[in-house]
């Protein structure tokens, strides 16, 4: 036991600078939460405080994701061209501007637009670039670990938005939201590039450099190195990989993966309750602060994503991903019935109080076990080099473009249909991800880049 235990730490110590860079490039999650956690407590704010019609919170809160949607178009043209680190750093002036518009000019509402626009485009290329950073700095043994860390810290960087909330200040949050960006660039300043793209630009020596770092000076490097080295070969020798390319096999199968995931995730109705969390929780009647409600709503986002960081390299992708679609499907309907209980029989509604938070937190539990870290993290893992800015580029812009489109009909469905309704739909849609996972999903858990590529057919056209 003892010698397990000291076999364990030093693993660890040897693999800390992988765990300190894959934080340092996830802090970009944070301050990408901190803009998706913003409208919870600020949307309620507009209203009261500065006299914004339904029509101009809708357009606040929503264009967050259109504009992550839109700034994913020029990380292709980047992420090979600077390299991940250095496309992740000039995204910092950009997104504090954002920040600045937003908390300068609250009441002119096409500046607050403009700035969420902003934000939300910086954000957005920070999804696609720090996965692709921490899986290609990791060991294939805590790949699956690392890759959870964006989720982990958005999810800390939304609770971070809903506390900031208690300042009843749309000003002061948007002002302690603009901070997590220059958080961001102190940690990465220090960090190398990824030695993926060292070797892709023939520069041995930085990327050895780069490796030592991650693997720590006494680790024999040389195996990565030449499979690196073997992958990028292979990868010359093909044409480049364009949007077009994507529909063509063998890539076809990999991008139908990664879109059925990121269809899943969003269609879970995921940003509908954390954008309008604050509102929903009015809507419920339960005599608890609702802002209070959410900042709970988000404390068992971050439980849940330590617990899948600490499972994903055991249990693996699949089942992770199976349960937690699984679990808010019935979350989902619980809360549903709710809705239907309360408006049928008030006096019932009462005595089940307890049933929409309770729902919402195994939800998001659920959530953050799965749905929401896994697409994010399987999408740095299962692309070659040669397609890898392009389609997970593609594949984001897929993913907030739903959420523009999930999170700008939300309340207007709501008003057609019924709250219960929608939420017995994004019920449906879970019960069908469940079904997809099983039969298309492979699990990439302990494998190799080429052991995954292989998997799904790419290996052999590169």
């Amino acid at each position: 036991m003892a010698e397990d235990e000291h076999r364990f730490k030093t693993r660890f110590r040897r693999r800390f600078p992988q765990y300190l860079g894959a934080s340092a490039a996830c802090m970009g999650g944070f301050s990408l939460g901190c803009g998706l956690g913003w409208s919870a407590p600020c949307v309620e704010l507009l209203k009261s405080d500065h006299g914004y019609g339904s029509i101009s919170t809708n357009v606040v809160a929503s264009l967050f994701p259109l504009g992550a949607a839109l700034g994913l178009l020029v990380v292709p043209f980047l992420i090979d061209k600077i390299g991940r680190k250095w496309t992740m750093m000039y995204l910092v002036p950009p997104f504090v501007i954002g920040w600045v518009l937003i908390a300068a000019s609250i009441s002119v509402v096409p500046i607050v637009v403009a700035g969420r626009m902003i934000t939300g485009a910086c954000g957005g290329m920070f999804c696609v670039i720090a996965p692709i950073y921490s899986a290609e700095i990791s060991e294939k043994e805590i790949r699956g670990t690392l890759g959870v860390f964006f989720q982990m810290l958005l999810v800390i960087g939304v609770l971070y938005a809903y506390c900031c909330g208690y300042s009843r200040s749309v000003v002061t949050t948007s002002i302690l939201c603009g901070i997590s960006p220059i958080l961001f660039a102190v940690l990465m300043f220090f960090m190398p590039e990824s030695p993926l793209y060292y070797i892709a630009k023939d520069n041995m020596e930085a990327a050895m450099s780069s490796m030592r770092f991650f693997r720590g000076p006494d680790f024999d490097i040389n195996p990565e190195i030449t499979a690196f080295k073997e992958q990028i070969e292979r990868n010359r020798t093909q044409e480049t990989v364009n949007v077009l390319s994507l529909a063509k096999p063998p890539l076809l199968r990999t991008m139908a993966v990664a879109l059925g995931l990121m269809f899943a995730q969003q269609f879970s109705g995921i940003n509908a309750i954390i954008f309008y969390g604050e509102t929903i929780f009015k809507q419920t009647g339960v005599e608890m602060d609702s802002l209070l409600q959410v900042v709970i709503f988000a404390v068992v986002q971050v439980i849940a994503c330590v617990i899948s960081a600490a499972l994903i390299d055991q249990l693996g992708r699949k089942i992770l991903m199976a349960v937690s679609s699984f679990v808010m499907s019935l979350c989902l309907v619980a809360l549903g019935i709710f809705f239907i209980v309360k408006d049928q029989n008030p006096a019932t509604a009462d005595s089940l109080s307890w049933l929409p938070l309770l729902s919402a937190c195994v939800y998001i539990l659920a959530f953050c076990l799965g749905s929401g870290p896994i697409p994010w993290a399987y999408m740095g893992e299962i692309f070659p080099p040669n397609a890898k800015g392009v389609a997970a580029s593609f594949a984001a812009i897929f993913n907030w473009t739903l959420a523009f489109l999930v999170t700008m009909s939300f309340s207007s469905a709501v008003d057609a249909l019924g709250t219960a309704l929608v939420l017995f739909f994004f019920a449906v849609i879970c019960c069908l991800s469940v079904v997809f996972v099983i039969f298309c999903m492979v699990e990439t858990k302990g494998k190799t880049f080429d052991e995954i590529q292989r998997e799904f057919g790419t290996l052999s056209a590169n």
